[in-house]
C-alpha cells in the first residue's frame, strides 16, 4: 500500500481540478506528461537521467499501474507520479493551460481499421488540446512503427495551426530508450518520430474545472419505478447514462443504482445511492447522490445522470 500511496494520484478525490503540481511534487520543475506507459521501464529510466522534471504518466490497465510502481519504488524514484486514467481525458482535465514543457507517447496502439479510427489518440481533438495545456515552446513526442500513423498525426497537426511540425525522422538516436524499441531496430525493423512544438496558444473547452463537487439531488420518489428503468439508456447532447442495475439494502429502504456514463467518448462505471431522509418512510423525501464507494470524475453527464434519475424516479 504504501508503493501505491507514493506514486499513484486519484485526481477524482481532488477537491479542485485542474491539478496543483507544484504542490503535489513541492517543488517547480518542468512538467513531463508520458501518454500510456506500459510497465514503466521508460518512466523509470527517463527520471533516473531528468531528475530535474517532474514526470506524470497515463495509463489504463491497473496491472501496468502496479508493474511501474514497483521499478519506480525499487530504483527509489522521487519524480515520477502515476494516473490510471484515459489520457486523452487526463491531458486536457488536469492540468492548466500553458504548464507542460514535454509530452511523450510511445509506440500507442494504430487501430489500424476505419471502424477504430475514433480510438486513436491522435486525432484533431487531442491537438486542440496540446494547444492549449503544452507551453509555448513545448513539444510532442511520438514513437510509432507504423509509418502511416506519424505522417497521419503530422496532417493533423499541420491542419491545427498552432505547431511548427517537423519532419518524420526514421530510426532516430534517443538518449532513453523502450524495449521495444531496442528489440525492433536490433531485427532491421524501422522506427519513426514525429516532433512538434507549440508556437501559439488556442483555449480548450474542459469538461470539468473548478470546484469538483459531488452531485446530489432531492425529491419525491415512487419506489416501484426502481426497476422499470434498468437497462433504459437516457442521452442528452454529447451526455448519455444506462442503468445496469439495481440493488436493494438488506432494509429494504436504499437502493444501489449501477450506472455507466459516457461524456462524448469518455465513460465512466460508477454507483449511485437512493435512500427516503427518513429510513422508515417511503414517502418522505428521497436523496440520490453518489455511493460512497464510487470516485468517478465529476462530468456532466454524471452530474446530470443524479438529477435525470430523480426527474425519471419522481
Amino acid at each position: 500500500m504504501k508503493i501505491f500511496s507514493k506514486f499513484e494520484i486519484k485526481p477524482q478525490l481532488e477537491p479542485y481540478l485542474p491539478l496543483e503540481w507544484k504542490h503535489i511534487f513541492e517543488n517547480d520543475n518542468p512538467l513531463h506528461v508520458e501518454l500510456g506507459f506500459g510497465n514503466g521501464e521508460y518512466m523509470e529510466k527517463y527520471c533516473q537521467k531528468n531528475q530535474s522534471v517532474n514526470y506524470i504518466g497515463f495509463e489504463l490497465s491497473i496491472t501496468s499501474m502496479i508493474k511501474a510502481q514497483k521499478k519506480l519504488a525499487k530504483t527509489n524514484i522521487k519524480n515520477a507520479r502515476i494516473i490510471l486514467c484515459d489520457a486523452r481525458f487526463g491531458l486536457r482535465e488536469l492540468f492548466h493551460d500553458n504548464s507542460i514543457e514535454h509530452i511523450i507517447m510511445n509506440f500507442p496502439v494504430p487501430w489500424h481499421k476505419k471502424s477504430h479510427a475514433r480510438r486513436r489518440i491522435i486525432v484533431a481533438d487531442f491537438f486542440r488540446t496540446l494547444a492549449a495545456v503544452l507551453k509555448v515552446g513545448g513539444t510532442f513526442e511520438l514513437m510509432t512503427d507504423e509509418k502511416w500513423y506519424a505522417e497521419e498525426a503530422q496532417e493533423n497537426a499541420f491542419s491545427n495551426g498552432n505547431f511548427k511540425v517537423y519532419k518524420i525522422e526514421k530510426n532516430p538516436e534517443r538518449r532513453v530508450m523502450t524495449r521495444y524499441e531496442t528489440k525492433w531496430l536490433k531485427y532491421g525493423r524501422n522506427i519513426y518520430r514525429l516532433i512538434i512544438e507549440k508556437k501559439s496558444y488556442e483555449p480548450v473547452e474542459r469538461l470539468i474545472g473548478g470546484v469538483h463537487e459531488m452531485p446530489h439531488s432531492t425529491g419525491k420518489i415512487n419506489p416501484e419505478k426502481f426497476y422499470s428503468i434498468v437497462n433504459s439508456v437516457f442521452k442528452k447532447e454529447k451526455m448519455s447514462f444506462v442503468v445496469k442495475g439495481i440493488y436493494k439494502s438488506l432494509d429494504g429502504n436504499a437502493h444501489i443504482l449501477k450506472v455507466i456514463s459516457s461524456d462524448d467518448s469518455f465513460s465512466q462505471h460508477y454507483f449511485l445511492v437512493a435512500y427516503p431522509q427518513e429510513f422508515d418512510n417511503p414517502d418522505s423525501t428521497w436523496v440520490i447522490k453518489l455511493d460512497s464507494t464510487s470516485n468517478p470524475y465529476r462530468t456532466p453527464a454524471v452530474k446530470w445522470s443524479v438529477k435525470k434519475l430523480m426527474e425519471v424516479l419522481s
